[in-house]
C-alpha cells in the first residue's frame, strides 16, 4: 500500500494537464490516421524490395544477379527490411509500409522529447505542441510515412539524434556518449545527402564543448560506420556514390528547377504562415532564452538544427529537387521546426498568438489544404492505397504481367524475336519502370533499367540537358539491342517501339548511321577500353584482389561518362 506522503506528491490530473495530454495525443492521432489513409507502395520502393530478395536468395546486395550495382539510395533501409523480413510473418510490401509508419511515429515522439529538453523555460511551465504541427498537418508527411522508401527511417534517425543531443545538453557529461556519436554518424547510410545534417550536429558538439579532450574519439565514433560502408561501396560496387546519384547527376547544379520544386512543394499548404509565426514567436524567444541563460550547448544544438534544415533545403534546390512532390522537402523542414516543435505556454501576447496561428493553420491544413500530387498512387490509373503486387495486378496470373510468356527478350511489354545475349539468363526485360515489374518477375530475370537507377552503363551516360529528375538518361535503343540481343541477330528499330506516353527526353536526337550500324557501334564500344573494364569490375565473381582493384579504380570510374551516341562512344573508348 502506498504511503500518504507518496500519494500527496503524485501530480494531480488537473484540467490543464488533461488539455496538455490531449493536445499531444492529438498529434499522434492525426499522424497515424493520415499515414494510414495515405498508405501505399511507390514503384521506387519496390526496387528496395527486389534488392532485399536478391540478398535473401544469396546473390548479394544487387539489383540483378551477377551485376554489382547499388540500386538503393539507402543501404540502412535495405538492411532494416532484410532483418524485418526474416523476423516478421508478413508480405515484404506490408513490412515496408508498417515499418515506415512505425519509424515515423517513433521519430516524431523522439523529436517532441528533444524539443522539450531544449526549452530554456521548462520547469513549472505548460508545454504545448507547436512546430510539430507543421510536420503532422503536412500531407506529404502522411504520404511518405510509407511508400517503401526511407523517409520513415529518416524521421527515426533525426528524432533520435535530436533527442540524444538534447539530453546531453541537460546533463553534466563533458561530451555526448559514443553511442550518440554513432547515431549522429549514420545519417549518410540513410541517404548520402544527410551527411550535411550529420556535419552540422558534429560542429555543434565541438563548438559547445569547453575542452577538446575526447574530441578525436568522438569523431572516430561518428565516422566509423560511414567510412566502413564507403570502403565497402568502393570495393564492391566500384563507385564512390550510389548508382542512383550517378543516374540523377547529383553533383551537378540545377538551381532554377530546384527552386521551382521547393516552391511547388510548399505552396499548396500555405506553409509560410506557420513558419513565419514560429520564427517570430518561437525561434526568437528560444534563442534569446538560451543566450540569456548562457546555455552554450542548447544554443549550439538549436542553431545546428536550423542550419541542418536550411543547408539540406539549399542542397535540394541546387540538385534540382525531385520528381516526387514534397518528398525531398521533408528532411529540411523537419530539422528547421525541430527546436520549436513544442513551446512553453506563457502569458506573452506574442506566444499566445504564435500558438493560436499554428493551431488554426493546422486545422485548415488537415481539412482542406492539398496538392493534386498528394494522392497515394504510383501511376495514372493505378489504384489508390495499393501496397501488394496483387493490388497492382502484378501477382502471378495478374493482368499487368500477362505479357510475360516465359523465357525470352522483352522490350517493355513487347517480346523481341531474338535470342538473348550470351552471358545473360534466359529471361531478360528492358523497362523504363523497373520497380513493380522487377520485384514481380523474380530475382532470376535480368531487368535492364533504361533510366539508369539500377544499371551500371546507363547511369554513366553523358547528360547535356536537364529534364525530369531521375528520368533524364533514357538509354538509346541501339544500346538496348546491343546489350540484350545476341550478336548477328536481325533486329530493327521497329522491334523496340517507345511508349506513346514518355516523359523522358531522348539523348540521341542526332543519330549517326542506320539503326543496325548504331547497334554494331554500341557493341564495339561495350568491348573497348574503360567501358569494357567498368562492366568487368561490377560483374561476376569478386575476389579479394578484385575488391582491392575496385578501391583504386572507383575514383576514375565514378567520373567516367559515356556519350549517348554509339559512334561517339567508339571514338572515346576504342582509341588505339
Amino acid at each position: 500500500m502506498q504511503s500518504e506522503a507518496a500519494v500527496a506528491t503524485k501530480p494531480s490530473l488537473t484540467p490543464a494537464r488533461m488539455i496538455v495530454a490531449a493536445s499531444f495525443a492529438l498529434v499522434f492521432v492525426v499522424l497515424l490516421v493520415g499515414a494510414w489513409k495515405y498508405r501505399w507502395m511507390s514503384d521506387d520502393g519496390f526496387i528496395n524490395l527486389r534488392v532485399v530478395k536478391q540478398f535473401e536468395d544469396g546473390h548479394g546486395l544487387v539489383f540483378n544477379r551477377g551485376e554489382r550495382v547499388e540500386a538503393s539510395t539507402s543501404p540502412l533501409w535495405v538492411a532494416v527490411l532484410i532483418v524485418a523480413d526474416l523476423l516478421l510473418p508478413l508480405r515484404l510490401e506490408w513490412i515496408a509500409v508498417f515499418t515506415g509508419i512505425t519509424a515515423t511515429v517513433a521519430g516524431v515522439a523522439l523529436l517532441l522529447y528533444g524539443a522539450w529538453k531544449l526549452l530554456p523555460e521548462r520547469a513549472g511551465t505548460i508545454v504545448l505542441p507547436a512546430g510539430i504541427w507543421v510536420l503532422v498537418a503536412f500531407a506529404p508527411q502522411w504520404k511518405f510515412a510509407s511508400s517503401g522508401l526511407e523517409n520513415g527511417l529518416f524521421m527515426l534517425w533525426f528524432g533520435a539524434t535530436f533527442a540524444l543531443l538534447a539530453r546531453w545538453c541537460a546533463s553534466d557529461a563533458s561530451r555526448p556518449s559514443l553511442g550518440t556519436a554513432v547515431v549522429i554518424g549514420i545519417g549518410p547510410l540513410i541517404r548520402p545527402d544527410l551527411a550535411l545534417m550529420s556535419a552540422c550536429f558534429v560542429i555543434a558538439v565541438i563548438v559547445a564543448r569547453h575542452e577538446w579532450r575526447g574530441t578525436l574519439q568522438f569523431l572516430v565514433a561518428v565516422l566509423a560506420l560511414p567510412v566502413l560502408y564507403e570502403v565497402f561501396r568502393m570495393g564492391y560496387y566500384d563507385s564512390l556514390v550510389p548508382n542512383t546519384a550517378l543516374a540523377k547527376e547529383a553533383s551537378r547544379a540545377a538551381w532554377h528547377q530546384g527552386w521551382t520544386y521547393v516552391r511547388v512543394s510548399v505552396q499548396p499548404y500555405w506553409l509560410w504562415i506557420p513558419l513565419i509565426a514560429l520564427a517570430v514567436g518561437g525561434y526568437a524567444p528560444v534563442l534569446r532564452g538560451h543566450a540569456a541563460n548562457h546555455d552554450r550547448r542548447r544554443l549550439a544544438v538549436t542553431i545546428a538544427s536550423l542550419a541542418a534544415g536550411a543547408t539540406h533545403l539549399l542542397y535540394v534546390v541546387r540538385v534540382g529537387g525531385d520528381f516526387m512532390h514534397g518528398r525531398m522537402v521533408l528532411p529540411g523542414l523537419t530539422a528547421v521546426i525541430a527546436p520549436v516543435a513544442v513551446l512553453a505556454f506563457t502569458r506573452s501576447a506574442l506566444r499566445i498568438a504564435t500558438l493560436a496561428i499554428v493551431a488554426v493553420w493546422a486545422i485548415i491544413a488537415i481539412g482542406v489544404l492539398r496538392s493534386s500530387a498528394d494522392a497515394p498512387i504510383v501511376f495514372i490509373g493505378t489504384p489508390r492505397n495499393a501496397v501488394t503486387l496483387a493490388d497492382f495486378g502484378w501477382q502471378p496470373g495478374g493482368p499487368n504481367r500477362s505479357w510475360y510468356a516465359g523465357p525470352g527478350v522483352y522490350f517493355n511489354e513487347r517480346r523481341v524475336n531474338a535470342p538473348p545475349h550470351p552471358g545473360l539468363p534466359p529471361s531478360d526485360v528492358a523497362s523504363f519502370g523497373i520497380g513493380m515489374s522487377s520485384y514481380a518477375l523474380g530475382t532470376n530475370v535480368y531487368v535492364l533499367d533504361m533510366l539508369g537507377l539500377a544499371d551500371p552503363v546507363t547511369a554513366h551516360l553523358e547528360l547535356k540537358r536537364r529534364g525530369v529528375i531521375g528520368h533524364e538518361k533514357p538509354l538509346p535503343i541501339p544500346w538496348v539491342a546491343a546489350r540484350l540481343v545476341a550478336p548477328g541477330t536481325d533486329v530493327g528499330a521497329a522491334d523496340f517501339p517507345l511508349p506513346s506516353f514518355f516523359i523522358a527526353r531522348p539523348l540521341d536526337d542526332h543519330p549517326q548511321g542506320t539503326f543496325e550500324q548504331r547497334v554494331d557501334a554500341a557493341r564495339a564500344a561495350l568491348a573497348c577500353g574503360q567501358l569494357r573494364a567498368l562492366q568487368r569490375r561490377v560483374s561476376g565473381h569478386l575476389s579479394p584482389g578484385g575488391f582491392a582493384a575496385n578501391l583504386w579504380h572507383s575514383f576514375a570510374d565514378t567520373r567516367m561518362r559515356i556519350p549517348p551516341e554509339p559512334a561517339d562512344a567508339v571514338a572515346r573508348f576504342c582509341r588505339s
